[in-house]
């Protein structure tokens, strides 16, 4: 089990799962858990806790980091070649559940495919897709075969009806343990696991954005989002000017220049083919100056899009939310245009066009 935060002085960890590779501390986790943390602490389940870790290589497009802790003669399994299991052998997936950590569940290898033929989950490496669930409270897991043997990190899942979940074989990043020790994160030893019925720290959406100022933060694609109040300390006024521009408004310019997995031609394409979109009777357009509003869309860890959209004239935050995707690209630029719909649906839906 690795925990991390963000933060100097918290406590309230991410826990994630990681494999050692080499006897003497060498592991392969997922990147995102570690990729903006301040402590990182590595937990066994004989009870051994490490508390000093340091990062070596990364892979950002595999989401697969390489960590070292200072060890010697661990436990470790034998990593399975692709070459060594096919469709229909029995897989187990391992997993830190919230509140419920060593977890496992079962199933079967369905294949081992391009990424690039599941959409928006990346493109130039392959994957083993797999049946056994991972539960929703887990952050990622690993992926053992039959034989006891270490086959992937798992990445992602989709939804769709039954469950597809992927994973990255661990023969394919083996190399990033050779890199050199490349940060070292500050001393893990007040971090705790997260307790049965307590949510794991949060990532920041955004670091440029307060959380604050996000009236809207969904937290799934399937979530109802209301409307949220205002803070306090605006006045009531504020809310008012907003509510008007919500439902007055009529064009809007997409700077999708930091969302790195989509741009903005994909997701105006996700608008213009949603339905309910159509009913806003929002018009997009080229121009930022000549727009009332601008839809800026970002990128954070964990396939997070978060996104606002400003009034320009008053610089008045009408919506904000976020958009996610089982892994990246396509699937997030979709997200962002549901999340989107949903956030403006209430205040336009009664509008006499």
């Amino acid at each position: 089990m690795v925990l991390a935060t963000q933060s100097a002085g918290e406590t309230n960890a991410s826990a994630g799962v990681a494999i050692v590779v080499y006897a003497d501390g060498d592991l392969l986790l997922p990147y995102h858990l570690i990729r903006n943390a301040y402590a990182v602490q590595v937990r066994f389940k004989s009870g051994e806790v490490f508390d000093r870790v340091k990062l070596l290589g990364y892979d950002e497009r595999r989401d697969v980091a390489a960590i070292r802790i200072t060890a010697s003669g661990l436990p470790i399994l034998p990593i399975a070649a692709t070459t060594e299991i096919n469709p229909g052998d029995p897989v187990v997936s391992l997993f830190h559940a919230v509140g419920q950590p060593w977890s496992s569940s079962t199933g079967v290898l369905s294949a081992y495919r391009l990424a690039d033929e599941i959409p928006g989950a990346g493109t130039g490496f392959r994957v083993f897709q797999f049946t056994a669930p991972a539960s929703p409270g887990a952050n990622s897991g690993v992926l053992i075969d039959s034989k006891g043997r270490a086959l992937g990190l798992i990445s992602g899942s989709l939804d769709g009806g039954q469950s597809l979940n992927f994973a990255v074989p661990i023969e394919s990043v083996l190399g990033l343990v050779d890199t050199p020790p490349t940060k070292t994160f500050a001393n893990g030893s007040q971090l705790l696991p997260p307790h049965p019925g307590a949510q794991p720290a949060p990532v920041q959406p955004n670091p440029t954005v307060p959380a604050a100022t996000l009236p809207l933060v969904p937290s799934a694609l399937n979530e109802t989002v209301q409307p949220a109040p205002l803070p306090a300390s605006k006045p009531q006024e504020a809310s008012k000017d907003r509510e008007y521009l919500l439902r007055h408004f009529s064009t809007m310019y997409i700077d999708a220049s930091a969302a790195k997995f989509f741009g903005a031609d994909r997701l105006k394409a996700d608008l213009a083919e949603n339905k309910d979109f159509t009913a806003l009777h929002i018009s997009i357009i080229d121009d930022p100056k000549a727009a009332d509003t601008i839809l800026i869309v970002g990128y954070s860890a964990v396939w997070d899009f978060p996104f606002e959209l400003k009034h320009q004239a008053s610089s008045i935050m009408l919506v904000a939310g976020k958009g996610v995707g089982p892994f990246s690209g396509i699937l997030g630029a979709n997200s962002v245009a549901s999340e989107l719909v949903k956030a403006l649906k209430p205040f336009r839906a009664s509008m006499d066009k």
